[in-house]
């Protein structure tokens, strides 16, 4: 008969109390140099070391999920107005307001049909007991 820690040890268990498991893989991440310090401030803030502190974040951080298609169309056609916009008001300096007052007239009708489908697209949350109806008994 085997002993208890010979058995785990076969079906790869938790070691025996006392030992310390060395670490089976190691992963090498780059960042940008503003990241790093960034992250390295951090981790002084939280008095850890880099490492550490990457790990703790990475395993106890909550990943958020990235844009849709859709919203990144969006963000492409507003910025694309805005930077119409911006050309016109220069236009518009240098050639009086008059000539370009339809034309930002029409960029500002666009923008807001933009803004107004946005709205109806994404999804609406109310904060916890507004428009609940409570039982009075």
């Amino acid at each position: 008969m085997t002993s208890i820690h010979e058995h785990d040890k076969k079906k790869g268990g938790r070691p025996p109390t006392g030992r310390v498991r060395k670490l089976s893989k190691s992963v090498t991440v780059k960042f940008s140099k503003p990241s790093y310090e960034a992250l390295r401030l951090r981790a002084r803030k939280a008095n850890r070391k880099l490492a550490e502190y990457i790990r703790e974040s990475a395993l106890n951080g909550e990943v958020v999920s990235g844009h849709n298609a859709e919203t990144i169309a969006i963000a492409k056609n507003l910025i694309g107005m805005a930077n119409n916009l911006n050309q016109l008001t220069k236009l518009s300096h240098q050639r009086g307001f008059h000539e370009t007052h339809v034309y930002v007239v029409d960029l500002l009708r666009r923008l807001k049909s933009i803004l107004g489908e946005y709205r109806q697209a994404s999804p609406k949350s109310k904060p916890c007991g507004i428009g609940r109806k409570e039982d009075a008994t």
